[in-house]
């Protein structure tokens, strides 16, 4: 093999390498766009989770605060109910007392008119 043989030879291996490494450069670079394609993504994605986050916290504290102030209600409720029926106990009794008074003052005036 002669030396115009091997240099044809080197310079057949030069351009593949070439054209391999043209290939490997737009595989990086094509490589290194879909990395950037997928952290902005992921960015988008963070920032979703992030403000998912925030409502989900606010609305527990919605529900915390609605809580407090339906139990404030049924303890309103609960007081009313009780006053309620000591009422209704003071009104039985004052209401039969009444009526006892009465029996007792007819009984009385009946025997003053005989």
């Amino acid at each position: 093999m002669d030396q115009a043989q091997q240099l044809q030879l080197i310079s057949q291996q030069v351009v593949k390498l070439e054209t391999l490494q043209e290939v490997n450069t737009r595989a990086l670079t094509d490589m290194a766009g879909s990395v950037n394609r997928l952290v902005d993504r992921l960015d988008k994605s963070d920032d979703i989770a992030r403000e998912a986050d925030q409502r989900a916290k606010s609305a527990h504290h919605r529900i915390e605060e609605t809580k407090k102030e339906l139990e404030s209600f049924r303890k309103e409720v609960r007081d009313t109910i009780e006053s309620v029926k000591s009422n209704q106990k003071w009104l039985i009794s004052t209401s039969i007392t009444l009526i006892g008074l009465a029996a007792t003052l007819l009984g009385l005036l009946i025997k003053f008119l005989q």
